[in-house]
């Protein structure tokens, strides 16, 4: 953007001011859509995710958001299973392999009891019915699935926003 000013004309100074805040307006607007776009591809890839994930019980309702506070999107997840599916139960799946994130879940089945560390398994009862032995679930990592596509994706969305 270029702005040509003369300084001593008043109307070539208050031209350029109305040009730089309608570039500020046009900036925080594309801002906006960038981290709009970004949170959607978050939250799809996340619901996706746990929509998927191998799980032996009743994954009960999975309800994934995008949650603005001020300037910033936040993809939530919430349920009643959630944290056992994210990261996994019992001790025959493997370790999370780093995929290129900074993040480490806690190790495999040592949430609650510690059922979960016994390599022979444990037995649950799902609701009802009767007791079913598992080894686990493995991990479903949605939400780090989430976190590692919105950084794949960030220079695409930013060119197709900015262009």
């Amino acid at each position: 953007m270029k702005i040509r000013i003369n300084p001593f004309d008043e109307k070539s100074i208050a031209e350029a001011l109305k040009v730089v805040q309608q570039y500020k307006r046009d900036f925080a607007a594309k801002e906006r859509e960038f981290i709009e776009r970004l949170a959607e591809i978050g939250a799809s890839v996340a619901f996706t995710g746990f929509e998927v994930a191998d799980y032996d019980g009743d994954k009960g309702d999975i309800d994934v958001w995008v949650e603005w506070q001020g300037n910033k999107a936040l993809v939530m997840a919430e349920g009643e299973k959630i944290g056992f599916l994210e990261f996994g139960t019992g001790v025959r799946y493997p370790e999370w392999n780093g995929s290129g994130s900074d993040y480490t879940p806690p190790k495999h089945g040592t949430y609650g009891k510690g059922r979960g560390a016994n390599p022979k398994g444990w037995y649950f009862t799902p609701g009802e019915g009767a007791s079913q032995h598992t080894y686990g679930n493995p991990p479903a990592y949605a939400m780090l699935t989430a976190r590692d596509e919105m950084v794949a994706r960030i220079t695409q969305i930013a060119r197709e926003v900015w262009r």
